[in-house]
């Protein structure tokens, strides 16, 4: 049998062996953090620069707007603030929709625009509208921007689910803004611009609910 004197040894010893690994162990984290670094070569930090412009431009995309409208699809075409969104707005991402915001929604996604084109690097040609065109932009996206739907949602089937799935990016969009034959087509768009979005989206079956009940309650507000 061991002895408490042999017991309190083996303790002993395992509180020494600790304290050596430990002492290796900070030895090794000095030697690292001391050890010189080697000189940067020539060129070296303008390639490390464009490794980092890299990064941030792919992180950017993760929130700008994807694809899939149209400049067919715009309201008005033709108007000048139609143009401008075609003009601008797709000098860097897809062209994204008016009604991707409510009116409360766009001023602050376009202030935030602003900032950005006006901080761009002029290498990049990038073209900045003027004060007087960016009136005319915000009040042709103000004039088409997603109506928010009132608090009071015509009740059924679907609904609950449509306010929890549909709310993820935006305000709650009023089922009449959209016929109950179009809605479908916005519906499965959103779900794409979720699973690019938010790397997640509703199931097939959760899609069927909600575009069911967004064609019952388009129809009982028209």
């Amino acid at each position: 049998m061991t002895t408490s004197v042999e017991m309190g040894f083996m303790r002993l010893t395992r509180r020494e062996v600790a304290r050596t690994w430990l002492g290796v162990a900070l030895g090794l984290v000095w030697l690292v953090g001391c050890r010189p670094q080697p000189a940067v070569e020539e060129g070296g930090e303008a390639a490390q620069a464009t490794v980092g412009e890299d990064l941030l431009l792919a992180s950017t995309r993760l929130t700008l707007p994807p694809p899939g409208v149209g400049p067919a699809d715009l309201p008005n075409p033709e108007s000048d603030g139609a143009q401008y969104l075609r003009q601008y707005c797709t000098a860097c991402h897809a062209l994204p929709s008016p009604g991707s915001f409510s009116a409360t929604g766009w001023p602050v996604y376009l202030r935030r625009m602003w900032r950005r084109m006006d901080a761009l690097d002029p290498k990049y040609n990038v073209p900045v509208p003027t004060s007087a065109e960016r009136v005319v932009l915000t009040r042709y996206l103000l004039d088409n921007a997603l109506e928010v739907s009132r608090a009071d949602l015509p009740p059924g089937q679907g609904r609950d689910l449509f306010r929890a799935e549909c709310s993820r990016c935006h305000e709650l969009p009023d089922p009449a803004q959209h016929s109950a034959q179009d809605w479908p087509v916005v519906v499965i768009r959103m779900r794409e611009h979720s699973a690019q979005m938010l790397r997640r989206s509703p199931t097939q079956f959760e899609v069927q609910e909600i575009i069911l009940y967004l064609e019952r309650a388009s129809r009982l507000g028209s």
